[in-house]
């Protein structure tokens, strides 16, 4: 195996802090449905770019190298947290990918499933195509 890219972060005192980008820090805080100001990023917020632009990226990736128009196309990203009793969380995530240039259901729905293989992220989570 060979590292391509690696990076890290810190999260403190309410921000986080991405090694070596200047200004890459973000305000980190909790949503207002869980009582905070709602000013900020949240980390189910934070997963839920992350996961988008990794599919959106791996799409681009295999359907342009396919030879597909990937112009328009686009990655929805839907991240849920869920409470089961105190102190005791699920997340789950919801992907909702349009190819609109690729017309045909199968050949979009054989590029999506080959970019979800792509995107380290996006196992195990749910992928529909428009």
């Amino acid at each position: 195996m060979t590292k391509l890219y690696s990076t890290a972060a810190v999260s403190r005192d309410g921000r986080v802090e991405v090694d070596d980008a200047e200004g890459t820090a973000l305000a980190v805080t909790q949503p207002v449905e869980l009582g905070g100001s709602g000013h900020g990023w949240d980390p189910e917020r934070l997963f839920a770019a992350a996961l988008a632009t990794c599919l959106h990226q791996s799409l681009v990736l295999t359907a342009s190298s396919g030879g597909h128009d990937t112009e328009g196309s686009a990655v929805r990203a839907e991240v849920s947290l869920s409470a089961h009793g105190a102190q005791r969380y699920d997340l789950d995530a919801r992907l909702v990918v349009e190819l609109p240039n690729v017309t045909d259901d199968a050949q979009r729905r054989t590029l999506v499933d080959r970019a979800a293989q792509h995107c380290p992220l996006a196992n195990g989570w749910e992928v529909s195509v428009r």
